[in-house]
């Protein structure tokens, strides 16, 4: 039986391979060409948008951890900061250079309050095909309010019941839904509700098979390499027909 196959988005990243949201599991993904780039995003004290995941920071003073707020650092004190794997903390405009135009960057804002900020740095790469998703649906909705032509996602986390009601007058789409709490039904709704339907996290090769049979349009993935052959080949490993 012939699978459709997803577009295959690097979850943070090619982060198996390097440590998450960073340059080097950006550039990982890059090699293995993906389809796309998913990143978080928050905002410094100074307005420069950055790419990690948390909120905050660990920062240590002897002995003592404090964590520390990412909107409470200025852009040249995060510089100086280095995660574990010892890499630095990227900015989003850095990664937009990096990519150019060899991937869509999927853009997940996790900080309130920065759509302007947002909009101006996707004005300033016209080069990158870019889309904005996000749990609080209002932030998407308001990046494109701000820049009309801005492509933008929902996030969700639960199942819903009723899929026209979560995205009426939004203007999404894509609709972003955890990988365990999708099913044919589900899909079937998002495309009859006009959008592409997103599967996060999807690390097994049996659920992403599974998932494209289904007809689902993209798989957002820690290991993309090996979503991408199991989809080209059968459970047997022979190759797809």
């Amino acid at each position: 039986m012939s699978i459709r196959a997803p577009a295959i988005i690097a979850h943070r990243g090619a982060s198996r391979d390097f440590r998450e949201n960073t340059m080097r599991a950006f550039q990982r993904a890059l090699e293995l060409e993906v389809d796309g780039i998913e990143l978080d995003v928050h905002a410094t004290r100074d307005g420069v948008l950055v790419v990690h995941h948390d909120a905050s920071l660990p920062m240590h003073h002897g002995e003592a951890v404090e964590r520390v707020p990412l909107v409470r650092l200025s852009a040249a004190e995060l510089a100086e900061f280095r995660l574990p794997s010892g890499d630095p903390i990227p900015t989003l405009d850095e990664i937009f250079r990096a990519v150019g135009d060899r991937a869509t960057v999927y853009v997940e804002v996790k900080a309130p309050n920065v759509e302007p900020m947002v909009a101006a740095l996707l004005d300033q790469h016209p080069e990158v095909r870019s889309a904005v998703h996000a749990f609080d649906h209002r932030i998407p909705v308001g990046v494109r309010a701000i820049r009309p032509v801005t492509m933008i996602g929902l996030l969700s986390a639960s199942y819903p019941l009723n899929v026209q009601g979560v995205i009426s007058g939004s203007g999404a789409t894509m609709f972003w839904q955890h990988a365990d709490l999708i099913d044919e039904r589900l899909v079937q709704a998002v495309h009859e509700a006009g959008l592409q339907i997103v599967a996060w996290t999807v690390n097994s090769a049996r659920h992403a098979r599974q998932l494209a049979a289904w007809g689902v349009d993209a798989l957002c993935t820690d290991v993309p390499d090996e979503i991408r052959t199991a989809l080209a080949t059968g459970p047997s490993g022979a190759e797809a027909a």
